[in-house]
């Protein structure tokens, strides 16, 4: 591999992890301020909203859960939350971990959110 190509990776990772998320963030609360103020569409600007917002927070959700619930049994592994314990590699229990997640944000978020 090139350096170019090296750089790139990292630019590109470094993207992902960090930009993107905040970006997500940022265009959610702006999405959700947006349908506040706006009578047509609101639902559909909050909910869009609160969906770019749990995205991120969720799986950070998932992060801090699993190392939490490691802590706690004692194991120096990542463990999954709420399937797959410490055998993580199962890509598919990822999926299912991250989205029950993203959801269980989403709830939360929709029920602080809600429109009186």
């Amino acid at each position: 591999m090139s350096n170019l190509e090296i750089t790139l990776r990292i630019l590109l990772a470094y993207f992902v992890v960090l930009i993107l998320p905040i970006l997500l963030i940022l265009a959610g609360i702006f999405l959700v301020i947006r349908a506040r103020k706006a009578v047509h569409g609101s639902s559909i600007r909050r909910y869009l909203g609160i969906s770019l917002i749990s995205l991120p927070l969720g799986v950070l959700a998932y992060f801090i859960a699993g190392i939490a619930a490691a802590r706690i049994r004692g194991d120096a592994h990542f463990y999954g939350v709420p399937f797959a314990g410490h055998g993580v590699s199962n890509s598919f229990s990822d999926f299912t971990n991250i989205l029950i997640w993203v959801a269980l944000v989403f709830v939360v978020l929709a029920a602080i959110l809600r429109s009186h």
